[in-house]
């Protein structure tokens, strides 16, 4: 992946293109009370194959995207919603199994409790520190 330093500003999108890789242009865009980082298709002005929500923070996006390897990693690190579906799967996930573990739709990997309290999992929001409290 080819990272933009500094991001380039993207008027159709009215956000940052981050960086590229062979198949799509990541940007950051605002979203509501979220920042959205975006995976749009080269070449597509109409819609987006993924996205990822985040904090109102650029840095934090920058920061994770500079961090991602998009060839074997299926997402970016840090988001803590999935507004798409299904999720990104890298090209060569299978040279970094870890880094690809089944996530929730907000984020966290399946086999730890969920960040989130409106889990549509319920047994997935149980914390090691709820249980301390309940007894």
């Amino acid at each position: 992946m080819k990272l933009h330093e500094p991001p380039i500003l993207d008027t159709h999108w009215e956000g940052y293109e981050l960086a590229a890789d062979a198949t799509h242009r990541y940007l950051w865009i605002h979203q509501g009370f979220n920042l959205r980082l975006i995976a749009v298709p080269h070449g597509e002005t109409r819609g987006y194959d993924h996205a990822w929500c985040y904090p109102r923070d650029p840095a934090l996006i920058e920061a994770a995207v500079a961090a991602w390897d998009s060839d074997t990693q299926d997402e970016p690190d840090g988001w803590h919603k999935r507004p798409t579906v299904p999720p990104r799967r890298a090209p060569d996930r299978d040279r970094a199994p870890a880094l690809n573990a089944a996530r929730c739709h907000h984020g966290s990997p399946l086999a730890a409790p969920c960040r989130t309290v409106v889990c549509h999992d319920p047994a997935r929001t149980r914390h090691p520190q709820d249980t301390a409290h309940a007894q």
